[in-house]
């Protein structure tokens, strides 16, 4: 596979030729520890036929077993020592990494996850620490040198902890643990507060919580640009209700040393949207993934991660609860999964990971005060399409005027094109096409419009595609691999 790199712009991925990258992510943290061969090979012949293009993995997670044991029941760390890590372990790691690259995905791999790191889980219970400022260099080295041939690997420090945890500073346990990869990798003597060109070929992130009481939830939350390790900037907006990541998206595009940015975790589906989790309690659908993805993406993200409450941990039979009522097979065939190809169709033939946010496009006040009414809007093919996304349908007025702004209707080819896709099924409802005669109102007035979705209200989402020139269909049905060809019943794993 070729090696990703950063667009010359610091706002996207590109291959090694230069051509823009889809990021469309899974959120797969334990599969290591919970999922036997041929579960993992039919959960990424599942999640190809979707349109993933990334899965997301930790080498290390001890949330479902402290112990960190392989389905075959190899503990990863021998004597609980980051020192002596078990080669049977990482072997079963190897086959997921090397499967992984067959099936043309790019992993965004942790190599331990936060919890190693502070000692204590989001229970409140408390564990010795296992990497150290003393040994966290040791283990960079030798993970990263393990897999530095691997040129579908981008790598992912933090595990859902901040920098500063409870009080407790462990920068220099992520910088040292980031040095060492990247000697591993390259074999270079990197500093993390050192600009190096090298740095750009060993691209690194990190993984921030959410903290309830901040609202803090960026890799840049309490790092600064000094750090030289860190190329682009994860979000994790969390699992409440409330989180706008439009804004939070916004906020660090427009920053001055500028990185490209997505969320990493948004809600999940089906995960709780409040704890303690009670009989009341309200489950994230389909529709939430929908808004956290094309709100964040036409705010200036370079993808989206997706992710389900019974995949991230492969839940099993016997593991069904009030937080996770399906099984990982059956989550792999949930709603929001299924609308993922058209998520990745949109994504693709509109380069949106190229696109501009484009908020002047709409009136200065569209419903703020309820929040499923936030209307995003951005330019995408160099200004050629403006697209809109309505979260509940409805109406609006836009002001083409300010991004389009012809001398003469007519040299301006005296029509606007209007598409209105459906998020939720691929499918075009309506070819509005605006007449000449209506158009030259249209200019006559500065540009303003106004337009209507199919439909409204909660669930009934849409993306308007504006036209500057008459097109095909601007977004195609795509098959990215044919599950109906897996005719064999599976066997979930049973712990």
């Amino acid at each position: 596979m070729e090696k990703l790199k950063i667009s010359e712009n610091r706002r996207y991925f590109v291959t090694a030729e230069g051509k823009p990258f889809t990021w469309i992510a899974d959120t797969d943290w334990t599969i290591p520890q919970r999922l036997k061969w041929d579960d993992v090979d039919y959960l990424m012949k599942k999640r190809k036929s979707q349109g993933f293009t990334v899965l997301q993995i930790v080498a290390l997670d001890p949330e479902r077993d402290l112990e960190m044991h392989s389905p075959s029941g190899e503990k990863a760390l021998l004597n609980d020592n980051p020192d002596t890590p078990n080669e049977r372990y990482f072997e079963y790691l190897d086959w997921i990494l090397d499967k992984a690259e067959e099936y043309g995905f790019y992993v965004l791999l942790l190599p331990v996850w936060g919890q190693l790191v502070v000692g204590s889980d989001w229970s409140g219970g408390t564990y010795e620490k296992t990497i150290t400022e003393e040994n966290a260099y040791r283990y960079g080295q030798w993970i990263g040198n393990r897999y530095r041939e691997k040129n579908h690997i981008l790598w992912c420090l933090g595990g859902d902890r901040q920098p500063i945890h409870a009080g407790v500073d462990y920068k220099n346990v992520w910088r040292r643990l980031a040095e060492g990869i990247a000697k591993g990798v390259l074999d270079k003597d990197l500093k993390y507060n050192q600009p190096d060109a090298a740095w750009k070929e060993v691209l690194m992130t990190y993984h921030a919580c959410h903290e309830m009481g901040t609202g803090e939830c960026s890799t840049m939350s309490y790092w600064t640009d000094e750090e030289a390790w860190i190329d682009f900037i994860m979000l994790q907006s969390g699992h409440g209700l409330e989180p706008k990541n439009y804004e939070l998206v916004a906020k660090e595009y427009g920053r001055e040393h500028v990185m490209p940015v997505w969320d990493g975790e948004p809600a999940y589906e089906m995960m709780p949207t409040s704890w303690p989790i009670t009989e009341d309690t309200l489950m994230h659908g389909a529709w939430m993934t929908r808004k956290r993805a094309y709100w964040s993406l036409f705010s200036g993200a370079f993808g989206y991660t997706y992710g389900h409450a019974s995949v991230w941990c492969c839940v099993s039979e016997q593991e069904r609860s009030a937080v996770s009522s399906q099984t990982w097979y059956e989550a792999l065939q949930s709603e929001g999964s299924a609308q993922i190809p058209f998520l990745r169709q949109f994504s693709d033939d509109m380069q949106i990971m190229t696109a501009k946010p484009a908020q002047e496009i709409l009136p200065d006040i569209q419903g703020e005060d309820v929040l499923d009414q936030h209307l995003q809007a951005c330019m995408c093919l160099d200004g050629r399409f403006a697209c809109v996304y309505f979260p509940s349908g409805g109406e609006t007025v836009l002001n083409l005027g300010t991004v389009w702004k012809p001398e003469a209707p007519e040299e301006f080819g005296g029509e606007v094109y209007l598409w209105w896709y459906n998020p939720r099924d691929g499918k075009f409802y309506a070819d509005l096409r605006q007449t000449t005669e209506e158009a030259r109102e249209v200019w006559a007035e500065g540009g303003k419009l106004n337009v209507s979705a199919p439909d409204s209200g909660a669930e009934h989402d849409w993306v308007l595609i504006a036209a500057r020139e008459k097109t095909e269909v601007p977004v195609r049905e795509q098959i990215y691999y044919n599950m109906e060809e897996e005719k064999a019943v599976k066997k979930v794993f049973e712990w």
